[in-house]
């Protein structure tokens, strides 16, 4: 498959000391995604995202089991039930709440202690200016997703992202403000 080519270039391209995530991004059924999971093993992937459609949770805990990689998921997911769903089912040993999809800073919270309660990580699906300040907060955290491209024009003093780490700002509340301009762009 033209996939398993591609990742093993940019591991090749990489060398083994920088991590490399595979999104799936629900492509493909249960022996597909098996199948380039285990092509991919010797690349040493940190996770494998979204092998199946997002609501089933039963497949996605079947490629789970089959598979040596860690499974990521959950950014279509927007309650805890469904989190407490996917932890029940073993579907995934990463968790990908979206902090402006599963119901804020309260309820990321609970998800993040529920997934901690299961040796669970957290990876928050983008926002990451919102979503450092779950992860300073939770034991199980491991990554934010930051997306090249991201307007650069959406807030005030962003944090920035220095030797590939990112600190939630020190100011008051959640510390961050839209610019006049992306304000302007919703509000004319």
């Amino acid at each position: 498959m033209e996939i398993v080519t591609r990742v093993r270039e940019v591991r090749k391209a990489l060398g083994d000391d920088m991590e490399i995530l595979v999104d799936a991004n629900q492509r493909w059924d249960v022996a597909t995604n098996i199948r380039v999971a285990n092509q991919l093993e010797d690349c040493a992937l940190y996770w494998y995202e979204e092998p199946v459609l997002a609501d089933n949770i039963t497949q996605c805990a079947e490629v789970a089991r089959a598979i040596t990689t860690p499974v990521a998921t959950g950014e279509n997911e927007y309650t805890r039930y469904g989190f407490r769903d996917l932890i029940d089912n073993k579907a995934a040993q990463f968790l990908n709440p979206d902090i402006h999809r599963c119901g804020g800073f309260s309820e990321m919270m609970k998800i993040a202690h529920l997934a901690a309660a299961y040796d669970v990580q957290i990876a928050p699906h983008l926002v990451p200016e919102l979503s450092i300040h779950v992860l300073v907060a939770i034991p199980n955290a491991a990554l934010v997703e930051f997306l090249a491209g991201s307007p650069d024009d959406l807030w005030v003093d962003p944090p920035q992202i220095v030797d590939g780490m990112m600190a939630p700002p020190d100011r008051p509340g959640h510390g961050m403000e839209f610019s006049a301009e992306a304000v302007k762009g919703y509000t004319e």
